[in-house]
């Protein structure tokens, strides 16, 4: 079953900590890229969330934000830093003989001083609180993965059906190549019959000219290689592993092969064939880009 690289998923539980609220979203990305987001109190379990996202997603750029509502137990230390305070007062007091000044140095003008007074939120040990906090994290981000198996379903019923053209173009090029070789070569044997017309001509020789030309121009292989790459897609498509990046090789496979094919063969029809090959192609590289 394909899954889609796009998702969201949310889920709130409580806890001692208060409302805990989680939201993970999923969007396409080459490679596995991690975002989290959590509290100041909560960045202890940064490495801990990650190596869950990693175990179940192999790649897509993931953010996941876990924030605290109407959380009762912070508590806030406010600090005043005494040797500071007095340096500021020494230095203010200087200034203020040096240049004569009339104004008394008040408690206010000092605590408006940069780095006197700091809050610290007091945290204590939060590692009882992950045993509650994970069932809310897991929610969230089955209910993303719910979202892009549906999504990734969409996806497969699409490339499913553009696959059909395709294995039916190759079908018929496969199909008419035969006659449409043994065409060309005879038109090349009467066209070189009528250039050399009056001179002497070694059969066995001109036999073996033809027999190369013939082989250089087989696309007996590049069409049974583009159609076992063709194959092996389709089984993707029902697989429970991550196939996005293993689709866009067998692509990449597959326009190789056409391409090859097309450069071997001088026939129009064929030629028309192996674009619309293309097309579908694209069509379908676009899908799995958003296929995990």
């Amino acid at each position: 079953m394909l899954k889609s690289m796009t998702g969201f998923g949310r889920a709130e539980g409580e806890s001692t900590l208060g409302k805990v609220v989680v939201e993970s979203r999923s969007v396409n990305h080459r490679y596995s890229d991690i975002s989290i987001k959590l509290p100041k109190r909560l960045n202890f379990f940064e490495n801990r969330i990650k190596e869950i996202i990693r175990s179940q997603i192999s790649r897509g750029r993931i953010d996941v934000s876990l924030r605290l509502e109407n959380s009762g137990e912070e508590k806030v230390k406010l600090s005043v830093d005494l040797d500071l305070a007095k340096q500021y007062y020494q230095v203010l007091q200087d200034l203020r003989e040096k240049l004569q000044l009339k104004d008394q140095i008040t408690l206010a003008l000092l605590a408006g001083a940069k780095d006197l007074i700091t809050a610290k939120e007091e945290t204590g040990d939060i590692e009882p609180f992950w045993k509650e906090i994970l069932p809310i994290l897991t929610q969230s981000l089955k209910n993303m993965d719910d979202m892009k198996r549906l999504e990734g379903e969409t996806l497969a019923k699409d490339i499913q059906q553009r696959l059909g053209p395709i294995a039916q173009q190759l079908q018929t090029i496969k199909q008419q190549f035969p006659s449409r070789l043994k065409t060309t070569l005879q038109r090349i044997q009467e066209r070189v019959r009528s250039l050399l017309q009056g001179m002497e001509l070694d059969p066995l020789r001109f036999q073996q000219e033809v027999a190369l030309l013939a082989e250089r121009t087989d696309i007996t292989e590049e069409i049974v290689r583009a159609e076992s790459h063709l194959a092996q897609f389709r089984s993707f498509l029902e697989g429970k592993e991550p196939v996005g990046r293993k689709m866009d090789f067998l692509l990449q496979e597959i326009h190789r092969e056409v391409n090859t094919v097309s450069a071997k063969v001088n026939d129009a029809e064929i030629s028309q064939r192996i674009v619309e090959i293309k097309s579908g192609l694209e069509k379908i590289r676009e899908q799995v880009q958003n296929i995990e």
